[in-house]
């Protein structure tokens, strides 16, 4: 049962743009990505999801609503919409139980969302506002939370920030680095990417499939990344990371490898995933998928990419 599996919270950010960039040149040859140009804007990315498989190739952000002006002014195939927020759960210790159980829920009850994200510490959900408290209904419904808890909501205090980057230098949008810091780039190898299209009702099934599998300590009974986006009101798109073939019903797979890594003030500054991916744009090395929760960043790429990506970022990115 879902009451059974113990979480250590929920995390909680309200009122944000979700600035999403349509069918970009996949070969990142011509025109300015949604990345770049909020970097070239100062604008800091507190989620980003990037997807270039199947037909739906795609950049979705979300930013502070304090930026709406400088969105709406942007010249290109931006879509944004108002009044979104993030929900995320953490730890999910990338397992089958916990993943497959919530998705279950999610399923049953047809609580849409517009993304799903894993970071190292935290499954991520970009939500309408509308659908919030539902969300957050069902989580504290079906999870073992510590009995003090309540959502943890993080709110934008315009004067406790003016005192942060004024004291510490390294917490400002505009401040970057030469080499920017990390705990370390890791890379893994010989995984599958699972890639799936669920109408709300086989994401239950799924779900409840996902939970069968042997809850152990074993890495290939665990996934290594997962992500999933709505394509339309009644359909989901889901992605899935695994290593050796866990036993779950079979999607679309192809071969890759995951590059990830996590590091001090990522959530407080902007540039982070766009310097990221102009690392690899300029040794051309495609992308399958990325996604920036927080101070976490993964990267999906082909089967025999990753030495070459993880020797590309080392040019910007502390390896300790």
């Amino acid at each position: 049962m879902m009451n059974q599996i113990k979480i250590n919270g929920i995390r909680l950010n309200k009122n944000y743009l979700q600035v999403t960039q349509e069918e970009f040149d996949r070969h990142y040859t011509s025109g300015m990505l949604l990345y770049q140009a909020l970097q070239s804007k100062s604008i800091n990315l507190v989620f980003m999801a990037l997807n270039t498989l199947g037909d739906r190739s795609f950049i979705s952000g979300a930013i502070a609503s304090r930026h709406l002006k400088n969105v709406l002014n942007q010249d290109g195939n931006w879509a944004c919409k108002r009044d979104i927020c993030t929900l995320s759960i953490y730890p999910h210790h990338y397992r089958f139980r916990l993943l497959g159980g919530l998705l279950s829920l999610l399923g049953q009850q047809k609580i849409s969302f517009w993304h799903m994200v894993s970071s190292k510490a935290m499954l991520t959900f970009v939500v309408d506002q509308q659908n919030c408290d539902a969300f957050i209904e069902l989580l504290s419904s079906n999870f073992d939370l510590p009995k003090s808890h309540v959502p943890f909501e993080q709110e934008e205090n315009d004067e406790l920030t003016k005192f942060l980057k004024k004291k510490y230098p390294e917490t400002r949008a505009t401040y970057v680095e030469e080499k920017i810091k990390t705990y370390g780039i890791t890379l893994e190898t010989d995984l599958t990417l699972n890639a799936y299209r669920f109408s709300f009702d086989q994401l239950a099934g799924f779900g409840r499939e996902l939970q069968s599998i042997d809850d152990s300590e074993n890495s290939e009974d665990k996934f290594f990344h997962t992500c999933a986006h709505l394509i339309s009101p009644e359909n989901i798109r889901l992605f899935l990371l695994t290593g050796k073939s866990p036993g779950f019903t079979e999607g679309q797979t192809c071969p890759a490898e995951l590059l990830s890594f996590h590091g001090p003030h990522f959530g407080d500054r902007h540039s982070i995933i766009s310097r990221a991916l102009n690392c690899l744009s300029k040794k051309s090395i495609p992308v399958l998928q990325a996604a920036c929760t927080g101070s976490s960043i993964g990267i999906i790429l082909a089967q025999g990419k990753g030495e070459a990506a993880k020797q590309a970022l080392t040019d910007v990115f502390e390896n300790p």
